[in-house]
């Protein structure tokens, strides 16, 4: 944020929005030549180094842009001062000093002070004149600037001059599509009032204004400004705002499509709240199942309050969301569980740690059959979360498989590649696949049945007693088979492996003794 003076803004009609940096070549010079400033400055006084960022606003023009961006990067700048005396206590010793020997009406009067008054404090009188004024601003030495390239730090600017223009917003509305936890975290933290609700496939917030407008206007926008950078994280976002300005209420609209570029670009971390949900959601991942797993996706409507899950299960249309409950007491649960009874039309998964607990887990029981609780100690279980979501997957499968028509055009086609086109699970593709009467599945293709019929007249010409796996794969090689061996095994012959080499294995008539030597 910057200070209202070194604020910029374009007016139209009854829109206002910041004067932003567009980014071009003249910007990103004001922007080198400002870091350059700092970073050849350690050493020097904070003083002279604000006198050569004074001589860059009359190089470029506009102070306020070329003063903003200064005052960003002091910032983060590290100025320090070490005098040889206290400065409180050397302006004490000279000005007692002086009045004991009076006004200094000369050079040489004042010499006089500065030597006795340095004696007294055992210091020598350049020490005792660099100290006098060591603790104002201007006097503080740079130790070292920070890093930054230009076009960073223009974005920054650009960030700062919305939130600075966020100061006079009397209300704001935002849509986003991720951060949510911080955001409400943000937003309580701040002590801003709020309304959520869901639009289509959006959810939208409104911060409204507080009951005395004209009073707390200010304050209440700094809370605004300070809750803007969690949103920019939950991209895309659109941000309204109402601005008072010479006591007129002005629009403001910011949108990621459109303006995201102009800010910093940053992505919302995945942070959780626990080694516990940290642990769990790496498990999940690391199982490859059909279920994506998100952590913290958007908040659901539970009555007229909000939940934002810990986890979001989903699979096709499916949803599943999950909450993590660490330190409980009954009450606490049954508060937690009537919450959730309020959330219509999706599952929840409630994973409580027994170990955690204050009461014991006795007589809880969710009347709401979408709702299944899973008890754990200190881990949370794989294959309990796997069953609660078993019937859901299920469901969904049967639904996509119902919708499914599927029309093959080629000979040989992937699961894979039909899933893709069709957004259907790879199970759903595969009994779908079981309807058609052209094609047959071998492995995970589908390939034409007069396809694999003349494979298998291939096969009864190219395959003896035993043939070595390799002259037999050669043979099927024109087919252009994605897994031969798969092929070769369901037109009814057995391959006999010597070990593992590829090499050294045969094909023979099924039925033959099979031999596999490790």
């Amino acid at each position: 944020m910057l200070p209202s003076e070194l604020l910029t803004v374009v007016h139209w009609r009854d829109s206002i929005s910041p004067k932003y940096s567009k980014l071009d070549w003249r910007s990103v010079s004001a922007a080198e030549a400002v870091i350059s400033v700092y970073a050849g400055g350690v050493g020097l006084k904070r003083g002279e180094i604000r006198e050569s960022i004074t001589d860059l606003e009359n190089v470029y023009g506009g102070f306020k842009f070329v003063r903003g961006l200064a005052e960003l990067v002091e910032r983060s700048c590290v100025f320090t001062s070490t005098p040889a005396v206290n400065p409180l206590e050397a302006r004490h010793t000279l000005f007692q000093e002086a009045s004991r020997r009076g006004y200094p009406t000369s050079p040489e009067d004042r010499r006089l002070i500065l030597e006795e008054a340095a004696s007294h404090l055992n210091v020598s009188t350049e020490q005792l004149e660099a100290s006098m004024y060591a603790d104002l601003d201007s006097e503080m030495t740079l130790q070292s600037a920070p890093k930054i390239s230009p076009l960073e730090l223009l974005k920054e600017y650009n960030l700062s001059l919305t939130q600075t223009l966020l100061f006079h917003a009397t209300e704001m509305t935002f849509t986003a599509s991720g951060n949510w936890q911080r955001i409400f975290r943000s937003i309580k933290y701040h002590g801003l009032m709020y309304m959520a609700a869901k639009r289509g496939e959006q959810f939208t917030v409104r911060l409204d204004g507080p009951t005395s407008l004209f009073k707390l206007t200010r304050r209440y926008g700094t809370a605004l400004a300070k809750t803007l950078p969690e949103i920019l994280l939950g991209k895309p976002w659109r941000i309204e705002a109402k601005i008072l300005r010479a006591n007129r209420l002005l629009n403001f609209t910011l949108e990621s499509g459109r303006h995201g570029w102009l800010l910093p670009e940053k992505a919302a971390e995945e942070k959780y709240d626990s080694a516990v949900e940290e642990e769990f959601a790496a498990q999940f991942k690391s199982l490859g199942t059909a279920w994506s797993v998100k952590r913290e996706a958007e908040p659901v409507e539970a009555g007229s309050s909000i939940m934002i899950p810990d986890f979001t299960f989903q699979l096709g249309g499916t949803s599943v969301l999950m909450e993590v409950v660490g330190f409980w007491t009954r009450d606490y649960l049954s508060r937690k569980l009537e919450k959730l009874r309020e959330v219509r039309g999706t599952p929840f998964i409630v994973a409580v740690d027994e170990e955690l607990a204050c009461d014991k887990l006795t007589d809880i029981k969710a009347s709401n059959p979408n709702i299944h609780i899973i008890q754990y100690r200190g881990k949370i279980p794989i294959r309990s979360v796997l069953e609660a979501l078993q019937p859901y997957a299920e469901a969904e499968v049967k639904a996509q498989t119902a919708e499914l028509k599927l029309h093959l055009e080629k000979p040989i086609v992937a699961l894979k590649e039909l899933a893709e086109e069709h957004g259907a699970s790879m199970e759903a593709v595969k009994r779908a696949a079981e309807k058609l009467e052209d094609h047959i599945l071998i492995g995970e293709t589908l390939i034409e049945k007069n396809l694999i019929e003349r494979v298998a007249e291939t096969l009864k010409a190219a395959v003896e007693a035993e043939t070595p796996l390799p002259k037999v794969v050669e043979a099927v090689k024109p087919f252009n088979l994605p897994d031969p061996i798969a092929a070769i095994t369901h037109c009814g012959y057995q391959i006999k492996w010597r070990g593992l080499l590829f090499e050294n294995a045969t094909v023979c008539k099924q039925g033959s003794k099979r031999t596999q030597t490790p």
